[in-house]
């Protein structure tokens, strides 16, 4: 047998010994008390991805879904504060944005660390530094409308992405939330409960690797990538947290 074959044998029986191993705590895992068949899906992903969560996370929940209209003004919220930084203001007047902003009655969906970006120079660079965290948020929220399912991999969004959402999945800002709503479809309640859990999951593995435990993929950093799972995972959690503002948003693990 050639040094070529062996390895390849080697490196398929290895797949398929990690394959048992995660196979086998699957299903220990069923026979947990209360323990869900969307938890152990989400747990079977998150094992076979590289994050090791703890099997103890609650799966009951107390969660509610937000009013469409309210994600909605949650998004645009984040538009105006993107286009308010990276678009000069000979090519977008303030006048526009803040005028989409207030008929659009955005204020109370706007973070309070954001509002101040809205009282900055439109070429805040410290804040432009900044603004790429609000892109992982707008992702699930987006994606709420139509726009493609955020992943887990932790690599943050492109400027193209973001331009996607921006110009093909958001309203226009001569035109009233409201009435852009009525046109879009959104994803089943079913749908976004199983992703915001899995998100729920590996944010967990996350902060377990930022306290140094071996629970990511390898190549996975745990401030940079896990921050990225940070925010789709606040927004998600958000669209289930009807009646609680963007900052008091409950992300333990």
């Amino acid at each position: 047998m050639s040094f070529f074959k062996k390895l390849l044998g080697n490196t398929e029986n290895h797949k398929e010994e990690k394959s048992f191993e995660i196979e086998n705590l699957i299903d220990s895992y069923r026979k947990i008390p209360g323990m869900t068949a969307t938890r152990i899906q989400n747990l079977s992903i998150c094992l076979y991805a590289g994050f090791k969560p703890t099997n103890s996370l609650p799966t009951e929940l107390e969660t509610q879904i937000r009013p469409a209209i309210e994600i909605a003004k949650r998004l645009h919220a984040i538009k105006a504060i993107v286009l308010w930084l990276m678009v000069p203001p000979e090519n977008l007047p303030d006048e526009v944005i803040l005028n989409f902003t207030e008929r659009n009655q955005l204020e109370d969906y706007i973070a309070e660390d954001e509002k101040l970006i809205l009282e900055s120079p439109r070429n805040d660079e410290e804040a432009r530094n900044l603004i790429g965290w609000k892109f992982e948020n707008a992702w699930p929220l987006a994606w709420y409308f139509g726009y493609k399912e955020p992943d887990f991999t932790g690599e943050m969004m492109t400027g193209v992405q973001m331009q996607e959402i921006l110009n093909d999945h958001a309203c226009p800002l001569d035109e009233n939330i409201e009435d852009w709503i009525k046109k879009r479809d959104v994803i089943p309640e079913e749908k976004l409960r199983k992703k915001e859990d899995m998100f729920y999951c590996i944010h967990n593995a996350v902060r377990s690797a930022q306290m140094g435990r071996k629970t990511v993929p390898e190549n996975f950093d745990p401030i940079a990538n896990g921050g990225v799972i940070h925010e789709r995972r606040h927004a998600l959690t958000w669209m289930l947290s009807n009646g609680v503002s963007w900052d008091d948003t409950d992300l333990s693990t």
